[in-house]
C-alpha cells in the first residue's frame, strides 16, 4: 500500500538539488524524492543525523553540482541587479 505525504518547509538548497536532479535525469520530482528517501530505508539503525546527511547534498554527482553552480551564479547576478544602488 502506498501512502501520500506532504512535506513542508523544505530548505531552498534541498529544493534546488531535487529539482536539478529531476531535470537532469528526466524524472519527476516525485520520482526523485521517492528514490532519495528509499536509499536510506535499510539504514534505519543509523543515528538520525547520519541517516539524513545524504539529504543535504553529500554524494551529488558532478552534473548536479555544476547545474547548482550555474543556478547560484544566475541568482547572484539577479540579486545584484535588483539591489543595485541607482
Amino acid at each position: 500500500m502506498n501512502t501520500q505525504l506532504t512535506i513542508r518547509n523544505v530548505p531552498e538548497a534541498v529544493n534546488l538539488y531535487l529539482r536539478k536532479k529531476a531535470s537532469l535525469s528526466n524524472k519527476s520530482i516525485n520520482q526523485v524524492v521517492i528514490e532519495e528517501l528509499s536509499k536510506e530505508v535499510p539504514n534505519l539503525d543509523k543515528p538520525l543525523g547520519s541517516s539524513l546527511s545524504w539529504f543535504i547534498g553529500s554524494g551529488m554527482d558532478s552534473k548536479t553540482i555544476e547545474a547548482l553552480k550555474v543556478e547560484d551564479a544566475i541568482q547572484k547576478e539577479r540579486f545584484a541587479k535588483e539591489n543595485a544602488i541607482s
